[in-house]
């Protein structure tokens, strides 16, 4: 199962590389989506307050592992 370690440096996101920043993905979530006709009805906006949002990013920024991104041991041969 995949994690939100490192989350914030494994830009561009969503399926498709479509959004840059983890401010544009909790925006899109925010706004419930694009409104796919095959978007579940259950997917809604959320109304998030501007501070909300930025307390979501600051948390998910906090997720990134800096140790584990500068271990050598973990380095592209």
């Amino acid at each position: 199962m995949p994690t939100l370690r490192n989350v914030a440096v494994t830009a561009p996101y969503m399926h498709d590389g479509s959004l840059a920043t983890l401010e544009e993905v909790v925006e899109h979530y925010d706004q419930g989506g694009r409104g796919h006709p095959d978007t579940d009805p259950l997917i809604r906006p959320l109304g998030l307050t501007p501070e909300e949002k930025s307390d979501l990013v600051a948390f998910l920024r906090a997720l990134t592992d800096e140790t584990f991104l500068t271990d050598p041991r973990y380095a592209p041969p």
